[in-house]
């Protein structure tokens, strides 16, 4: 049987690879985190800062057209060499952009798989994490083909489905809304000019640094990298960004900064000063996001990746992520073993 497939690696984002990447976007269910602009700018931040990391973009063709794009990177990490989706940890949705009403059997799948696997070079194993169900109108084959273990829960508001807060939680928000407004004038703001987005995003930062020390997690913020790539995202991807607050007379109390892309809203990271937690500032300002995206009239509020509880209350949708671990070699199979001993000890220890 001649093979009809062809793929293509790439390890840098060209003007030409930029035309081709655009025009199956347009033409394809993705994500803001799959889009040109996010990754380029992704990967230009990553040179920036000197980190040890190959772009390895793929590009599948079947009968010489482009029908597939898998934005991957190989990083090096403790000399272990490792294929992940290109954005960890920023992109809660790690998928292939696959041009519309593509369906793609398993028997296919699997020999585009292993062409994959044919060009991925000195490799010790490849770690796919987030990757959800569905590309939102199409099956994904990266969750239905490979051996993945379900792993964590998407969330979200579908605006076209009838969606109502449970009695408790509104009564709970007023109530907390009206002692507030004891203390002073309490207000909900949009971010829109580059100093008000600025301070916003440095209150962020702030914040949820001391809420992954205080959670004992690990502190995103700490790496410069990080704190980069999170404002430049923010400022630089401005038709996108979402920076929204909530401010009681002259204090910010609460934040939260998301993207809005394609008729959805992504909730990616909302944080309060720790010391007004009594009032539910947390819980007030996601009511405010609500009530202010169903004003722009979105198709739907995505509260992303994440057990928390106040998801479940929040939300009248909820989809599975998936997780690839494949050892390529003897120092990837004592990698894959390090990360579930890791995992074990976390929920020993918990």
């Amino acid at each position: 049987m001649i093979n009809k497939y062809e793929i293509k690696v790439f390890n840098s984002l060209s003007e030409k690879l930029k035309e081709d990447w655009q025009a199956l976007e347009k033409n394809s269910y993705n994500h803001i985190f799959q889009t040109f602009k996010w990754q380029k700018l992704w990967l230009e931040k990553q040179q920036e800062h000197n980190y040890d990391i190959i772009n390895n973009t793929i590009f599948i063709y079947e009968n010489k057209k482009l029908i597939m794009i898998l934005p991957f990177n190989i990083k090096n990490y403790f000399s272990f060499k490792i294929l992940t989706w290109s954005g960890f940890p920023f992109a809660d949705y790690n998928i292939p952009l696959i041009i519309k009403n593509t369906k793609l059997s398993k028997e296919n799948f699997d020999i585009i798989w292993k062409m994959i696997l044919k060009n991925v070079k000195n490799c010790d194993c490849i770690i796919l994490n987030n990757q959800p169900e569905n590309i939102l109108n199409q099956k994904n084959p990266f969750y239905y083909f490979l051996n993945n273990k379900i792993n964590n829960i998407y969330h979200g508001i579908k605006f076209n489905r009838q969606f109502e807060l449970n009695k408790n939680e509104i009564d709970n928000i007023r109530y907390q809304t009206n002692r507030l407004k004891k203390l002073g004038k309490l207000e909900f703001k949009i971010a829109k000019d580059i100093d008000e987005k600025k301070n916003i995003l440095e209150f962020i930062v702030q914040h949820k640094s001391k809420q992954y020390i205080n959670t004992k997690a690990r502190d995103l913020f700490k790496q410069n990298f990080n704190k980069d790539f999170f404002e430049s995202s923010n400022l630089i991807l401005k038709e996108n960004s979402y920076i929204t607050y909530m401010q009681l007379d002259n204090e910010i109390i609460s934040a939260h900064s998301g993207y809005i892309y394609e008729n959805k809203c992504y909730y990616l990271f909302p944080v309060y000063n720790i010391k007004y937690k009594k009032f539910s500032v947390g819980k007030i300002l996601l009511k405010k996001i609500i009530d202010d995206l169903k004003l722009k009239s979105l198709e739907y509020f995505d509260l992303t990746i994440g057990y928390e509880n106040y998801k479940k209350n929040f939300s009248n949708n909820k989809f599975n992520s998936a997780l690839v671990m494949k050892a390529l070699s003897f120092r990837g199979n004592f990698y894959i073993y390090l990360l579930k001993l890791k995992e074990i000890l976390k929920k020993f220890l918990k």
